[in-house]
This record gives C-alpha cells, structure tokens and sequence, in this order.
C-alpha cells in the first residue's frame, strides 16, 4: 500500500495579520484575496494553507513522520509574525492510500454480491466503483487498483483493506 496524500490540521490560537505577509520571504507563501481568502506556503515537505482566524491545514505529506517535520518548518516560517509558542501541533484529518489488489474485480459482480449495500456504482459516470465502509472510503476499479480515503491512522487503513480485498476474492 502506498501513501499517495495526509492532510492534517490545527490551530495557532492567534489572529493571522494578513497584512504583515509581505514580511516573509516571497517564496514562501501566496495569497491572492480575490481567489481564495487563504494563504498558502510551500514547504519543502508538503503545503500548508493558513487562514486569518489562525487555524491552518498541512497537505500533501507521503508519510506520518513528515507531519512532524512539516509543522515545524511551518512554525519557523511564520515566527517573524506570529507567536509560535500559541500553536497547537497538527492532527491527522485524512489519509488518502493506493493499493494494488492485483486481480482482475467484477464490479456488476461485486454490486450484486454486496447487495448494493454501502456502494454507488454508475459506470456511465464514473469507472470505479465507490464503497463506503464503516471506517473510510474506497474507490475500486476493474484493474484491481483500489484508492482508500477517509483514515486517520494506518492500521484502520490496512485493516479496512484487508477486509475489503477478502471480500472481493470470495465473489471472484
């Protein structure tokens, strides 16, 4: 299985003077009011988006040790403005993982095996079957390849797909 996303937030406590922005090195962030009423830094490990009201989203991590790492670089970024002391460490909110089952999937098959209970299936609008389980969300397509969202930790992720790959050998 392979990390493809992590996105993690928080909160810094403290107002974001928007204003003082220009004070940070220029390729370090990006804010333009008239798309979006963020802010966005590049880091060197993923990306941040900060709003004025001080909460902030850390995405675009390959891995749960990057957060760390991350959430510092973006602390010392914004130190020159902020008092990073206020701030609270990022929290996992989702992880989104690839897996490869490597077998052919019936999706009409696996519709009918699962009694159409918790998946949408609309081949006409969309080639992957959507299966929303208890613990997240899979997008299964006929290739065997099987994106999983909606984690907050890695074993429920691996879990989740354990279960669902044995459920797709049984209607094989």
């Amino acid at each position: 299985m392979k990390i493809i996303n992590i996105v993690a937030s928080g909160d810094l406590h403290q107002p974001i003077p928007f204003e003082r922005l220009p004070e940070l090195p220029d390729t370090n962030y990006r804010y333009n009011p008239e798309n979006y009423h963020g802010a966005y830094t590049l880091l060197s490990r993923g990306k941040a988006t900060i709003y004025r009201s001080g909460k902030y989203i850390i995405y675009g991590l390959a891995s749960l040790d990057d957060i760390d790492t991350a959430y510092r670089e973006f602390l010392a970024l914004l130190a020159p403005i902020i008092d990073p002391a206020l701030a609270s460490p990022p929290e996992v909110r989702n992880i989104v993982g690839m897996d490869d089952f490597l077998m052919k999937i019936p999706l009409s098959r696996l519709v009918i095996a699962l009694q159409m209970e918790h998946i949408e299936y609309e081949p006409e609008q969309f080639p992957g079957l959507i299966y929303r389980g208890d613990a997240g969300t899979a997008l299964i397509f006929t290739s065997g390849k099987v994106i999983l969202t909606g984690f907050k930790d890695l074993n429920s992720m691996e879990a989740f797909a354990s279960g669902l790959k044995a459920k797709i050998k049984n209607v094989g």
